[in-house]
């Protein structure tokens, strides 16, 4: 028997309306941007680069199945660890007695954590998991889509084997990581399936120092479990970094270069990972589950790595004020709910990164991109100025969309060209027609097809 999240993720999440216009057919600022995949090397280490032109994907397959680094043009997302740049650790250097080799990138556990019963996972050093060399095959190679699918040895100890597919598509930066949990025992298991990605969070002007503008932004549930929509899991209850901001419906996570992980049963299906000092961001999309038991009663947490000490029930762990010891990073995790799988039974549970230029703060986020300004309208005689700020996941342009009272499109105009390597800063002054009520703005790729909206604003009341 095969158990899956759904696959029609965002569909779950977000429903636009349809327009009911033809659509304006603009020249293309950009190429197609088709798909390709490359043997090469990244940092000293053998991997695939899955890439179409706007972002690159670095997988190494001989290091834990990571996906060691995430690129949208020239600029790179994930944290790498200096001090073990192009090395494969044996099993002899990498477990509890010599300690963990943490290579960076992404990664994929089972969850939950904790060292007091067969249930929880013992966490890292965990060689066959997380060290190991994963088996490595290619399943899509065309113009349109690249994959590379991943396979873990197995874990007699979890009872498991972990899978994960890694697809790219032309003209988009929207990324699928199908992860799958099999059971190859003859035991029944209970797992959750546990992805993290660690984020460069040192400071672009001076590395020896943590970045002073490196934010994570996750929207809480309004009926949480919790009192505050999270809880601190480690480090300290009044934790600086952590702060609800927009009425107490967002967790805003600072940075502080200070150990603390944070959890939250968050049903919007997505948060943001923010680095203000080069305008770049990305967006990680998954299914909730409301019904269903999570472990850590959490569907995203971070962790926030820096000096102190935090309990792990049975010990203490202390982490050193220094760099090369605690790197700078902050993690983005996010949890499946529980599968029990019985022998030979599979579960999935796929997530999505859609990396992109844009301003911190990120206020929202839709099908089409982030907006850290949402859209404004100022009214002036028969002119109107939109204005906003936005990073958008599909090389297109800009349009605006005028309707009546009752829905009718009265108009469409090009504003600008749009591109995910570039802040999308729009201020726009257009003539306003008579009947017009609202005026919404959306995406439309080089085919003239709408890839979503990105605002809507009323500009005549009623």
């Amino acid at each position: 028997m095969r158990t899956h999240a759904s696959s029609l993720l965002f569909a779950a999440i977000l429903v636009f309306p349809v327009a009911l216009a033809k659509a304006v057919t603009v020249e293309s600022p950009t190429p197609a941007f088709t798909t390709r995949i490359i043997k090469t090397t990244y940092r000293g280490w053998n991997a695939y680069q899955l890439t179409n032109g706007i972002i690159s994907l670095f997988v190494t397959p001989q290091i834990g199945g990571r996906i060691i680094q995430m690129q949208l043009g020239d600029q790179e997302y994930f944290f790498v660890n200096k001090e073990l740049e192009g090395k494969v650790l044996p099993e002899s250097q990498n477990n509890p007695q010599s300690g963990w080799a943490n290579y960076g990138g992404d990664k994929v556990w089972p969850g939950p954590e904790g060292w007091s019963n067969d249930s929880e996972w013992a966490s890292i050093p965990n060689y066959v998991l997380d060290g190991s060399v994963y088996k490595a095959e290619i399943v899509k190679d065309s113009p349109q889509e690249v994959a590379l699918r991943m396979t873990s040895p197995e874990d007699p100890r979890t009872g498991i084997q972990l899978e994960r597919t890694v697809h790219v598509y032309a003209g988009t930066t929207r990324i699928k990581i199908d992860q799958l949990m099999r059971n190859i025992s003859h035991r029944q298991v209970r797992w959750g399936i546990w992805h993290l990605v660690q984020n460069d969070s040192s400071d672009a002007r001076d590395s020896a120092k943590p970045n002073p503008d490196f934010y994570i932004y996750l929207p809480l549930n309004p009926h949480s479990r919790y009192p505050r929509g999270y809880y601190n899991y480690y480090g300290d209850v009044r934790h600086p970094s952590y702060e609800l901001i927009d009425g107490g419906t967002m967790l805003r996570i600072h940075y502080l270069y200070r150990v603390g992980r944070v959890a939250a049963d968050s049903n919007r299906g997505w948060f943001a990972v923010v680095n203000g000092q080069k305008n770049i961001a990305y967006i990680e999309n998954i299914k909730y589950f409301p019904n269903q038991e999570y472990p850590d009663g959490a569907s995203v947490e971070s962790w926030s790595d820096g000096p102190g000490t935090i309990s792990r029930g049975p010990f203490d762990q202390h982490l050193a004020d220094d760099p090369r010891q605690t790197p700078y990073f902050i993690e983005g995790e996010v949890m499946s709910p529980y599968a029990t799988l019985e022998p030979g039974e599979e579960y999935s549970f796929p997530v999505y990164w859609s990396p992109t230029r844009v301003t911190n703060p990120i206020v929202d986020a839709v099908w089409a991109g982030a907006i850290s300004v949402p859209l404004s309208s100022e009214i002036s005689g028969n002119q109107v100025t939109l204005k906003g700020s936005f990073g958008v996941y599909v090389p297109g342009t800009l349009m605006a969309a005028f309707y009546t009272a009752k829905g009718e499109v009265i108009k469409q105009e090009v504003l600008q060209p749009a591109d995910p390597r570039e802040v999308v800063t729009l201020s726009k002054t257009l003539e306003l027609p008579a009947e017009a009520y609202r005026v919404s703005i959306f995406l439309q790729d080089r085919d003239g097809e709408n890839r979503g909206y990105l605002g809507n604003s009323i500009v005549r009341p009623r």
